[in-house]
């Protein structure tokens, strides 16, 4: 900043001693100082931003989450350094996958970790929090909650009031109602503990806080602290705090507030264990790989041809009965076309997209198979 000053104070001492002049060649040498210390300035600023074409969720997506010992996450500011090197790991496969459940919400993304599906609408810039469910409960926001607005640098807040209802083991009526604060708190470097280092850290804090109503009422804190790396699309470590919030009434009728943690844990995600399932040609028949989830169904697949020009034909082999369909989405994660679900039985089946109206370019072919998502490299000419 005292560089971007002192060099405003030259700038206007030139000015004084330009304005006086007519020579083209010191008006040329003038306009490249302005231009060269403009250079400076973006530079100086410059950091790393969370933005829509890398950090949105995306369909197809497997994370292997490594749960360690919790870190705290420490103060914010820039410049600093987090040393996670030595922390003990509790549970290194701790998977997290992405897909999209439901064929007729195309923006909507189901994130399914530790048996539990959260449901995100990702719409435009924005990623929204719509809701969740698992064997016992269920939860559906109609006031949703924000979590993410791209681009988003550090200094960058978002705050939200959220709102659902749901239930219980299908018998109790419950609600939620609270708030969410985003805030890019934090910058510097981050050394994980594969002893690897983030030389450009970005943190995102994202305080939740909320009352539960059932038969009881709760008033619970979740406090995450999430950090990126540059080129990575998901945090590659996170640390968690959930708080339950107490309040009794006093004897002189006042109201005192305590807070009582009851949960911490962190995450550490390998970046070599961000993947996507892409495959650009089908295993051979042979192959002695032992295939698991969506590809032990979905198998001798054929994309013909491959660069398409107008019509994609999908030839196929199911090893059962399941439910099919397809979406081609451009390289931002858009969905551009899709077939309608079916039922098919096992065996050999084809299915055709039209993609004559599509620009040149590459696209990602979602296969959808049940609950479960390939991913496949498509070029259009």
């Amino acid at each position: 900043m005292k560089l971007i000053t002192k060099s405003n104070h030259l700038i206007e001492k030139r000015l004084l001693s330009y304005h006086k002049m007519n020579d083209k060649d010191n008006i040329m040498r003038l306009i490249m100082c302005l231009f060269l210390l403009a250079s400076v300035s973006v530079t100086l600023f410059a950091q790393h931003r969370l933005t829509r074409e890398f950090n949105t969720l995306r369909p197809a997506d497997q994370i292997v989450k490594q749960q360690v010992e919790f870190k705290d996450p420490g103060s914010s500011g820039r410049q600093l350094t987090w040393d996670f090197r030595m922390l003990q790991p509790l549970n290194e496969e701790y998977s997290l996958k992405y897909f999209i459940p439901d064929s007729t919400r195309m923006d909507t993304i189901c994130g399914m970790e530790h048996r539990t599906r959260y449901y995100y609408s990702q719409k435009r810039d924005s990623v929204w929090a719509i809701g969740f469910e698992n064997a016992t409960t269920m939860m559906e926001y109609h006031a949703p909650e924000l979590r993410m607005r791209f681009p988003f640098g550090y200094g960058d807040t978002l705050f939200s009031y959220f709102e659902g209802s749901g239930e219980y083991s299908r018998m109790l009526k419950l609600s939620v109602k609270g708030y969410t604060s985003v805030e890019a708190d934090a910058e510097g470097e981050l050394l994980l503990p594969d002893f690897e280092s983030v030389k450009n850290a970005l943190r995102i804090r994202t305080l939740r806080y909320y009352t539960e109503i059932g038969m009881d009422s709760t008033e619970m804190q979740l406090d995450t602290y999430s950090w990126y790396a540059e080129g990575i699309r998901y945090p590659v470590f996170e640390s968690v705090k959930t708080d339950i919030i107490r309040r009794r009434k006093t004897g002189n009728g006042n109201e005192s507030v305590s807070d009582t943690t009851i949960f911490t844990t962190s995450f550490y995600y390998p970046p070599l264990m961000q993947t996507s399932q892409v495959q650009t040609e089908p295993l051979p028949e042979n192959s002695d790989n032992t295939l698991t989830g969506a590809e032990a169904v979905f198998t001798e697949a054929k994309l013909l041809p491959n660069p398409v020009v107008q019509q994609l034909h999908i030839q196929y082999k199911l090893t059962r009965n399941a439910r099919i369909w397809f979406t081609v989405h451009n390289n931002v994660g858009i969905s551009v076309c899709q077939t309608t679900p079916m039922d098919m039985t096992e065996g050999y089946h084809d299915t055709t997209i039209n993609m004559g109206h599509l620009l040149t370019g590459t696209y990602m072919l979602y296969v959808h198979v049940d609950d479960m998502v390939l991913q496949r490299v498509v070029v259009k000419k």
